[in-house]
């Protein structure tokens, strides 16, 4: 995942979103001692963290009120559930 800060900012589409959570799985399946986080339990708990550490930081660059935030939670709990 090449220039992944400037792959992130160019997201603007569903298609390019999926495009990079098909990179993102690419990854973790040919190179899973790169990730942090090998569980979802892991995963989710550092996105928690980030989350509030980075939306409190100064180097904080996102409008925190402009974020369709059930869009997200569906996104995440059909994560669970769907096959």
């Amino acid at each position: 995942m090449q220039d992944i800060k400037k792959r992130i900012e160019e997201i603007s589409t569903k298609e390019a979103f999926l495009s990079f959570l098909s990179a993102l799985i690419f990854d973790f399946r040919t190179k899973p001692k790169e990730w942090e986080n090998q569980t979802v339990d892991q995963y989710l708990e550092a996105m928690l963290s980030w989350i509030e550490d980075y939306s409190s930081s100064a180097c904080n660059d996102i409008d925190w009120n402009h974020i369709d935030y059930s869009v997200l939670a569906k996104m995440l709990y059909m994560g669970k559930i769907y096959e």
